[in-house]
């Protein structure tokens, strides 16, 4: 499975929302569901499916679905 589709699946399962309402323009804020809490467990799950882990300074840059991607596939 390509990687943004992981990430897509992965964001709508931490915040219990619908897959087709997410895009890789998709950031922190634009669901009540994605604030700071909901942030960090997004990012927690991508680290255990992906195997990587992020420094705090890269979670803060983290902001939307497409950053979360190109991150993902720098460690990988």
């Amino acid at each position: 499975m390509e990687t943004l589709q992981k990430i897509i699946d992965i964001v709508a399962e931490t915040l219990g929302i619908e897959k087709s309402g997410i895009s890789g323009e998709s950031s922190v804020g634009d669901f009540p569901e994605w604030d700071s809490m909901g942030h960090l467990s997004i990012l927690n799950k991508v680290e255990e499916v992906f195997e990587i882990s992020f420094d705090p300074e890269e979670m803060m840059e983290l902001e939307d679905v497409n950053d979360i991607v190109k991150a993902v596939k720098a460690k990988q």
